[in-house]
């Protein structure tokens, strides 16, 4: 819903490739097995797996293609050296990182298979300097070809430690010494401070350039929100969709305001989607009650809501189909169906629509900075949407409460000045949760928000299109029977108490009220409320459950 493409899918002719691929790794894993016959274990070999393993997981964000020589190198100098390439393709394969077993198995294939073919090679020659140069360079550059596109390639830096360790191997092969394991290690270290210190630059300088272009394109957002072109806001908007797309990096955005009068969320603008699947969301708004399961707190990010794979059901009928690719082997990567929703607030804090997009071109989840940049470019959008007479009304309405969408305690007084003003007959109702801390202390937080939300859903499709219905405070809901008597206002309260007892929840659930009346318990919205809270109060102490009036 808060979306743009709800599902993603993968292209066949991918999946069909990488199946041939991994059997032909097969295929040639075997035929080195064969030829190596690795098969014999020993402690030695034991305790390099456990540095292999060690190496690779030290160095699992910053995969560079010399990785692989810090183990392979020590452990054909002093172990079985059948045993390296299953060594160095074990230790690549166990990182202590969420992978999928496929792709964790396919990793494992092409690993053994380079570090294989390099000591395949390495075995035919007699000399000492033509087998460490067909050992560490032929490895390192089928690891370049192989893994080209995943490993951060630092090239200088790789080449500098690839003929260290070329050269480490050939003391050990003439020593003998098990120190020199010892500098392998050290040298390692050294190699991944240096890596973790140029990575860092390159993030700065990256961020730095980012920053920068970030400035010039706010600019332009700027200048088109104070200076629009002549064309139809429609128009505006779908322009500002593209530059939001252009600014984020997402290749759909989907921007949408909460019609309150309509009680729907009404799609104005989009970018990336077809204009047939655009017009059949906006032809099928979804209630705005559907937002509340977006936005909750364990969601949050900022002042917006990225609502990760898998933690809520997102419905067909009021999200866009897309068919596109996703990749999703890091840990960090965009699922295919994480989404992230940036609401649109009014200078009072009222939400009033939101920004919506998907499909990030970096293929990675937002980090904080990522949402805080697109918030910024979120008040503009309202700034648009201000100006326009098409969507002016609709955002700029009395503030609501963001967690039950239902009008605030400051917005509801208001209203009720106003009927006093007017002069006719009304009741105010102010209604109070039952032990709302008890089911906290037993549920938790988030199940007693849930609560509150039915009980809303409650107050704002049971009444009369007349009445108000408001958050008064935490547990508490007011609402404004407009036009009726005091027999009139008891029998619509009584008809929500019955409601609020047939909600499907884990426990029993009630609600206390009290009404008053004016002109009778009051003349101003301070006397009136003083009235209704007293009767409150003993509906409280004569039981709960019940309401009361003087």
């Amino acid at each position: 819903m808060g979306r743009v493409p709800v599902r993603l899918f993968h292209h066949r002719d991918e999946g069909v490739e990488r199946l041939k691929k991994s059997l032909l790794l097969i295929a040639v894993a075997a035929l080195f097995t064969y030829l190596l016959k690795p098969f014999r274990f020993t402690l030695l070999d034991a305790v390099f797996l456990v540095y292999s393993v060690a190496v690779f997981n030290l160095q699992r964000k910053q995969r560079t293609a010399a990785t692989g020589l810090f183990v392979a190198l020590p452990h054909t100098a002093f172990g079985n050296g059948n045993l390296m390439p299953l060594i160095v393709a074990l230790g690549s394969s166990l990182r202590f990182e969420k992978n999928a077993f496929s792709n964790r198995l396919y990793g494992f294939l092409k690993q053994y298979n380079i570090y294989a073919l390099a000591y395949f090679l390495s075995s035919l020659a007699d000399n000492l300097f033509l087998k460490t140069l067909l050992l560490s360079p032929t490895a390192f550059l089928l690891a370049v070809l192989v893994e080209s596109e995943k490993s951060r390639l630092f090239f200088v830096e790789d080449v500098l430690f690839v003929t260290t360790l070329a050269c480490l191997y050939m003391s050990a092969q003439q020593l003998q010494s098990l120190w020199i394991v010892l500098v392998f290690m050290l040298s390692f270290l050294i190699y991944n401070l240096l890596l973790g210190y140029k990575s860092k630059m390159k993030e700065l300088e990256k961020f730095q350039q980012t920053y920068a272009d970030f400035r010039k394109k706010l600019a332009t957002v700027v200048e088109l929100v104070n200076h629009p072109p002549s064309a139809s806001v429609t128009d505006t908007l779908r322009h500002f969709a593209k530059t939001v797309s252009d600014i984020t990096g997402f290749r759909y955005v989907l921007i949408s305001v909460l019609n309150r009068e309509l009680g729907v969320i009404q799609r104005v603008a989009h970018y990336g989607m077809s204009e047939e699947e655009f017009s059949r969301l906006r032809e099928n708004p979804p209630p705005i009650e559907h937002l509340l399961r977006f936005t909750q707190e364990r969601f949050r990010v900022s002042s917006s809501y990225f609502i990760p794979e898998g933690t809520v059901e997102v419905l067909s009928q009021y999200s866009a189909v897309l068919i596109d690719q996703a990749s999703v082997d890091e840990p960090d990567a965009w699922r295919p169906q994480d989404f992230l929703i940036v609401p649109i607030y009014s200078p009072l804090g009222e939400m009033v629509g939101y920004i919506s997009v998907d499909a990030p071109e970096s293929g990675k989840r937002p980090r904080v900075e990522d949402v805080q940049l697109m918030e910024l470019i979120a008040n503009q959008v309202y700034k648009l949407l201000e100006r326009s007479e098409l969507y002016r009304d609709i955002v700029s309405r009395q503030p609501y409460d963001s967690h039950t969408l239902l009008l605030t305690h400051s917005a509801f007084l208001s209203y009720v000045d106003a009927e006093i003003a007017k002069g006719n007959r009304f009741a105010i109702v102010i209604l109070d949760v039952d032990d709302l801390s008890l089911i906290n202390q037993r549920f938790g937080h988030e199940v007693g928000d849930r609560l509150l939300e039915k009980i809303a859903d409650i107050l704002r499709t049971k009444t009369r299109k007349t009445d108000i219905a408001a958050r008064f405070g935490g547990e508490e809901f007011a609402l404004l029977l407009r036009n009726v008597t005091k027999s009139k206002a008891i029998e619509i309260t009584d008809r929500l108490l019955q409601e609020v007892r047939r909600i499907d929840f884990q426990t029993k659930v009630s609600v206390s009220a009290g009404i008053a009346i004016f002109p009778e318990h009051g003349k101003t919205s301070q006397e009136l409320t003083k009235a209704a809270l007293q009767a409150l109060q003993i509906a409280k102490i004569s039981g709960k459950d019940r309401l009361m009036v003087f």
